[in-house]
């Protein structure tokens, strides 16, 4: 692929991504990516030939933002537990991935759940790495339902706890995976 074609594709990308973060990720249109980022729709098209193609190409960037979190967390901490890393995963892409962007999961599993098959995949390989700590399974799963529970709320936007309450409870159940590590030297 061209160097051009590649910077015309993220410049769509990009495009969906703000219009996601700043209307919302339902109002998500073609038309409103090409005026956007300055191209036709035609332009648009020969890249994504119709939206589901596109919110295929952000949920692929979304899971690749996040798989680059959790690179930079095992490089900075080698001897992690997987559910920790996982936890400081969530945390990082809380604190840097808009809400509103990440919502587009919710925008594709009404559009056409098979859309989410490739992040299905990524939980089911998940959950077979913490199947091979059988010691620490039972809790791995616990906390990883927890956190999944609060980002759901936060998704739906039903949460009733506030910002600062939510932090706390990702704090403490990074606290807690970590204490299931502590005999691995995980720090």
């Amino acid at each position: 692929m061209s160097q051009n074609k590649v910077s015309s594709r993220q410049r769509i990308v990009d495009a969906a991504i703000a219009i996601a973060i700043n209307q919302g990720p339902k109002t998500l249109t073609l038309d409103k990516v090409a005026a956007k980022c300055g191209m036709s729709k035609g332009g648009v098209m020969h890249h994504f030939k119709n939206k589901e193609m596109l919110l295929e190409a952000l949920l692929d960037n979304l899971m690749e933002t996040a798989k680059g979190y959790e690179d930079s967390i095992c490089k900075e901490h080698s001897a992690l537990l997987p559910i920790t890393r996982m936890l400081r995963t969530r945390e990082q892409v809380h604190d840097h991935v808009n809400l509103d962007y990440a919502r587009i999961l919710l925008v594709a599993a009404t559009e056409n759940p098979a859309l989410l098959n490739n992040f299905k995949q990524h939980l089911a390989d998940f959950e077979q790495e913490l199947q091979q700590d059988p010691e620490r399974y039972f809790d791995s799963l616990l906390l990883w339902l927890a956190i999944d529970g609060l980002s759901f709320q936060e998704l739906l936007s039903v949460s009733p706890f506030s910002e600062n309450q939510r932090q706390n409870i990702r704090n403490k159940l990074i606290s807690m995976a970590e204490s299931l590590g502590e005999n691995t030297g995980e720090n």
